[in-house]
């Protein structure tokens, strides 16, 4: 007899049970209470699961082995699941009989159950495609067992009743059944789990059988953690810090006086006076743990290897994270770049700075900037000795030893000899390192477990900010590829701070990613001028600090709640690598360092060159059939005689129908202007002004542009713009051209219209 067969003969007899019980109940069983247990047991009305997580791309060299599928009760009560089956409409997965599922509970589905552990350093609930583990429960298979494609694919759960529960497509499935709508979820790379969003703060499972359930900010890589995010809120102390002023003297001394234990997850560790006081605790029977990057930019070299050679001699312990496809190794996390070390079980350190010369400097004339804090709270190391061991854990295959011999993860070359240097330098060391105590709140940030929440995390922290927002990063990109629009999203919330009118400095290091911190304060430079906005970026000015460089990757808001973090604001980092950080809310911590911050704010005199650019200022969203005015701006002119530039759009979704002169007085010299709307979707502007007439500075409305959406909602257009501007001399003067766009929407949506940036 077949297993679903079986199942449902079972829940009859049990629903002819239930009812002569009910019968011999009589008077004391009322119609409404008969019929909930039977809706209990037999699921008269639709069970509600989720299909959670698909795994159909993987690393395994047979692939199909890898695959699993995770299911999710969201409901407030438990859910049978017998007979209930999964298909691709190739292959068919039943449950066994007497399969529940308890509320909020899950169930993994893998086809190879060794594999899956191999993966996920744990056992599955149940295996459908080969009995590789007796200990798994087997799902009997119909036709075939699920084997997923991984070009595209449709994966349907339907219960005992054959009712479609649950849907998830992807790629370039083409199916139209029940349970969906809408486009296929975006194909995922290998490696890649495909995972269902949740919802903020709540965390619950999005469900509107549609791609839109399936687009959050996440990339979860098989193997990776998922922490949730927590607030901890207590009476206590913390101690903070910078570098270089006073980070080598609190973490040696956080290191003097722990008495069990010494966890520390460092991207690179360079600094042999930190060794010497971890293999100083060694010796005394502290237990001491290092986890490092296994391949760090530049690779690991002769002075990280001794240093974990030495330590490892003391009675310590190292691991790296490791990526080694040829052996079908690849790391949780693209870089393991966290800085933060436990002690104790009690004690916290965060920092943004490496355990390296120039991160944490013997000498305090010398050194990087960076923001450091000791929190002393045990539900705070708690929650973080769990990420440790989580990234640690030796059963995952990306955690290596370190192994004597081994030519990248054992010891230096035999020709190496430690360099014990104590370089100095003329940094004034202006901050010494301050314990509070008070009341203090305290949140984890986790990449990329918790870094790109929308409501919570750094996003949440720079969407409430009221009055200010002080940045300071080793670099910025303005420019995220995989997100909507481009753009970077850390960076958009704070240009969003400014538009609600809150002080926002954003302060750069020059010696590193010059280009790019370039670009992105241009970029800031710009918005604010043709916006008006209280926003200011620049360059840290290292030289007359004394500083090596600013490494830092801090925020402070409203001077009052501040990030301290390894994070860096490009995507790489908070999608892909291994970060931490915490924000903390206590007004004094914020007063600490904002002054860190504004001192080196003030110390800057360094100022890019100014841009001059040309923009397009028009709404973003409009409605169908809506008259709208964009104008063309120029701001930073000197000398501005002549000017040409040609517009492109798209003419089925807007269509230009005049162009004037743009009412600014600055405009007011032109004495040739003429504008002509060629063939569809383009238009040319030519002007100069008079010799006798004084030449255009500084900024001012160029042209005055009226389109009307004619495209259906859904539809946008780029406005771009692209042209030469000179001077009386007929010199060509260099400009940045800065092109818009507008989506067309109903009114409805007008109405309605919430903005949650999506990154895919």
């Amino acid at each position: 007899m077949k297993n679903r067969t079986f199942c449902k003969l079972l829940a009859f007899s049990i629903t002819l049970a239930i009812l002569a019980s009910a019968v011999a109940l009589g008077a004391n069983t009322n119609a409404s209470q008969l019929m909930q247990t039977l809706e209990n047991h037999i699921n008269l009305t639709p069970a509600h699961l989720l299909i959670t997580e698909v795994y159909y791309d993987t690393y395994l060299k047979g692939d199909t082995d890898g695959e699993f599928i995770r299911i999710h009760n969201p409901s407030n009560s438990s859910i049978n699941i017998s007979g209930w089956q999964l298909t691709d409409n190739e292959g068919v997965i039943t449950c066994p009989c007497k399969t529940v599922i308890n509320a909020g509970d899950s169930r993994y589905l893998a086809y190879n159950a060794t594999a899956f552990y191999e993966e996920m350093q744990m056992k599955p609930d149940f295996e459908y495609g080969v009995d590789s583990d007796p200990t798994v429960p087997e799902m009997t298979t119909t036709r075939n067992a699920i084997k997923l494609n991984n070009e595209g694919d449709e994966l349907i759960l339907m219960d005992n009743r054959d009712k479609v529960v649950d849907v998830v497509i992807y790629g370039n499935s083409n199916y139209k059944g029940a349970g969906w709508s809408g486009p296929t979820v975006k194909d995922v790379k290998y490696g890649v789990v495909l995972e269902r969003d949740r919802t903020e703060p709540k965390r619950e499972y999005e469900d509107t059988d549609s791609a839109s359930d399936w687009d959050d900010y996440r990339v979860y890589v098989v193997g990776q953690s998922h922490f949730p995010y927590a607030t901890f809120d207590f009476n206590g102390t913390v101690t903070l810090f910078t570098s270089p002023d006073s980070s080598f003297k609190v973490i040696a001394n956080a290191i003097e006086n722990a008495k069990e234990t010494i966890y520390l997850n460092v991207y690179q560790f360079h600094n042999l006076y930190l060794m010497d006081h971890l293999i100083n605790a060694t010796n005394s029977g502290i237990a001491v743990k290092v986890m490092l990057e296994g391949n760090p930019v530049g690779g690991i070299g002769d002075e990280e290897r001794y240093i974990a050679e030495q330590i490892v001699n003391a009675g310590g312990e190292v691991r790296y994270m490791i990526n080694e496809k040829a052996n079908g190794i690849y790391d949780r996390y693209r870089f393991n770049h966290a800085k933060y070390t436990i002690l104790d079980d009690r004690l916290t350190i965060v920092t943004s700075e490496n355990w390296k010369n120039t991160g944490v400097p013997v000498n305090n004339t010398f050194g990087n900037r960076g923001w450091g804090v000791i929190i002393n709270n045990t539900e705070v190391t708690t929650y973080f000795s769990d990420v440790f061991f989580d990234d640690w854990k030796p059963e995952s295959r990306d955690s290596f030893p370190f192994t004597l011999g081994h030519p990248i993860y054992g010891g230096p070359s035999p020709s190496f000899e430690p360099n014990r240097t104590i370089i100095s330098g003329n940094y004034s060391h202006l901050f010494d390192s301050i314990k509070l105590g008070g009341e203090f709140s305290v949140s984890p940030i986790l990449a990329p477990d918790t870094s790109l929440m929308q409501t919570m995390s750094i996003i949440g922290m720079l969407k409430g900010a009221k009055e200010s927002v002080y940045v300071q990063q080793l670099y910025v990109y303005k420019d995220w590829k995989s997100c909507t629009e481009n753009k970077n999203p850390f960076l958009e919330a704070a240009i969003n701070a400014a538009r609600r009118g809150c002080d926002v400095k954003i302060l750069l290091n020059p010696t590193y990613s010059f280009e790019t911190n370039e670009a992105t304060i241009e970029y800031l430079r710009a918005i604010a001028a043709n916006e008006g906005l209280d926003m200011t970026a620049k360059f840290a000015d290292t030289e007359r600090t004394g500083l090596n460089k600013t490494h830092n990757k801090g925020v402070i808001v409203d001077r009052s709640k501040v990030l301290i973090s390894s994070i860096n604001w490009n995507e790489n980092s908070a999608m892909h690598n291994r970060e931490l950080g915490v924000i903390i809310e206590n007004d004094a911590v914020g007063k600490y360092y904002t002054d860190v911050f504004l001192y080196d704010w003030n110390s800057t005199n360094i100022q890019p060159p100014i841009v001059t650019t040309v923009s397009i200022k028009n709404p973003d969203a409009v409605s169908e059939g809506e008259t709208f005015t964009a104008t063309v701006n120029i701001d930073n002119i000197s000398e501005l005689t002549i000017l040409m530039f040609k517009l492109s759009y798209n003419s089925s979704v807007i269509a230009l129908t005049s162009i004037e002169r743009g009412s600014n007085s600055v405009t007011s010299d032109w004495c040739n202007w003429n504008s002509m709307i060629e063939h569809i979707g383009t238009a040319t502007v030519f002007a100069f002004s008079s010799p006798s007439g004084c030449p255009i500075n500084g900024s001012g409305e160029l042209a005055l542009l009226e389109f009307t959406a004619i495209g259906e909602a859904g539809t946008k257009s780029a406005i771009t713009i692209h042209g030469i501007i000179g001077n009386s001399e007929v010199e060509p003067i260099v400009a940045s051209w800065i092109d818009s766009e507008v989506s067309v929407f109903t009114d409805a949506e007008m109405k309605n219209r919430q903005c949650r940036p999506k990154c895919y």
